[in-house]
């Protein structure tokens, strides 16, 4: 059978039992076919929440047929091949029943391909296949060397890599004596190469040895780029851009909340109050969330108050709209302005020089006293309220 993407069609067809979900079969009671054109013919078969297939050229009774050619097939089952493509460019074709055919769908989990094993063997081939590939001339300007390996054990072998005249050639041997010469079992140097075992360690076990100039092997790192399997997936850049994204948007206050931050361009706290309950909603708000009537009548508070209770921040989280952080610690201030009365509180920010000697109160002992200290240039946003300053 010819293979796609490293892959065979009978490999999809064989793990189809391991990926059954029995649970997306419920009420299913049919057979399937599929005719892969060149690989073969598959029957699937489900009945009482249990499947079975078979390959076979005996389709007859397929409530429908699934017909495909086997690179098609095995792509949009690994995700390389556009399934809604292949259908409606004709690379994929369904006789019989549509909309039964689509069950299958839900039967099965996604297709993973299994993961090649790779031995000490086919390491050591592939490092030495991309060794001179992996020469580092800026770093060996007048080097003339000849670096032997000598693995030992199944997966090893004699190797050299002659170093002359800023390149490098790779001999399959060991001949006459080289400038330094290694000495290691091949899967101690597999291990060394992906860095799972560091080489020091191994010379002081004595399960390696390093015959010849010494100095030599410790250039290595140089001499050679860091080796990455060739099967190894490349690893993937990450860009990072620096920067505040804006979006350029506007969003209505509404006629309450836009009332209350107007006001405070006049260093105003103006809000309305519930007229069943008599709460102040601060900042305003279109509905008594108690009583869920309109809070219709309006009236100004503050602008001094006492502070409840004061919350330490230490750690501040960035501004999502500006990418600025604040500076800690800060104190976050939950403040009962005058002509507000229980837990009508005001959220804002302390005097950070303050924030120290800020006492919370309760209905019955006062807090500190606090008043506004307002921006110069107010646009009707709480920020014209810098902070809350203790009033003395």
């Amino acid at each position: 059978m010819a293979e796609y993407w490293g892959m065979k069609v009978e490999d999809i067809f064989n793990t189809m039992k391991e990926r059954f979900r029995p649970e997306g079969a419920r009420d299913v009671n049919a057979s399937f076919g599929y005719d892969i054109k060149g690989e073969g013919r598959w029957r699937l078969t489900v009945k009482n929440n249990a499947m079975d297939i078979d390959k076979t050229d005996d389709l007859a009774g397929c409530a429908a047929i699934m017909l495909a050619d086997g690179e098609t097939f095995v792509g949009v089952n690994t995700g390389k091949v556009d399934g809604a493509g292949a259908f409606t460019s004709g690379k994929v074709k369904v006789e019989g029943s549509l909309s039964d055919f689509g069950k299958t769908a839900k039967m099965f989990r996604k297709f993973s391909p299994p993961r090649k094993e790779y031995m000490d063997k086919d390491y050591i081939l592939d490092m030495f296949g991309t060794i001179v590939s992996r020469f580092q001339p800026q770093n060996c300007e007048g080097l003339e060397a000849a670096i032997a390996y000598d693995l030992k054990g199944d997966a090893g072998g004699q190797w050299t890599a002659v170093i002359k005249d800023g390149k490098c050639a790779l001999k399959n041997t060991i001949e006459g004596k080289p400038t330094v010469r290694l000495e290691v079992a091949a899967s101690d140097w597999v291990r060394v190469m992906m860095g799972k075992i560091d080489a020091m360690s191994l010379l002081a076990e004595g399960k390696a040895a390093i015959v010849g100039d010494t100095s030599l092997a410790l250039r290595l790192g140089q001499i050679f780029a860091k080796y990455t399997p060739t099967w190894a997936a490349p690893e993937q850049e990450l860009i990072m851009l620096k920067r505040t994204i804006s979006v350029n948007q506007k969003f209505s206050t509404g006629p309450v909340m836009g009332k209350f931050l107007n006001a405070l361009k006049e260093k105003k706290i103006f809000t309305n109050k519930c007229p069943r309950c008599g709460r102040v909603h601060l900042p305003a708000r279109e509905v008594c969330a108690e009583c869920r009537v309109p809070a219709t009548e309006w009236v100004t508070v503050g602008p001094k108050g006492q502070v409840r209770f004061m919350e330490y921040v230490y750690y501040a989280s960035p501004d999502p709209l500006t990418g600025e952080t604040r500076d800690t610690p800060y104190g976050m201030g939950n403040i009962l302005l005058d002509g507000c009365i229980g837990n009508d509180t005001f959220a804002h920010l302390i005097r950070r020089d303050q924030i120290d000697r800020i006492k919370g109160g309760n209905n019955e002992v006062s807090g500190t006293r606090v008043r506004p200290v307002w921006n110069e240039t107010r646009t009707g946003s709480i920020h014209d309220i810098k902070y809350f300053e203790i009033d003395e």
